[in-house]
């Protein structure tokens, strides 16, 4: 992730489209195993 530009001592930090892609993803995972886990039940 990278740092805001308001200053070198500010602790927000912003999320990059990196980020939102990786967690785009995950998710995309969690539904699919989810539901193959449906199938099994």
């Amino acid at each position: 992730m990278r740092r805001s530009a308001l200053g070198p001592r500010e602790k927000i930090r912003f999320m990059d489209i990196e980020d939102i892609n990786a967690i785009g993803t995950l998710l995309a995972d969690l539904k699919a195993r989810t539901g193959q886990l449906r199938g099994y039940l």
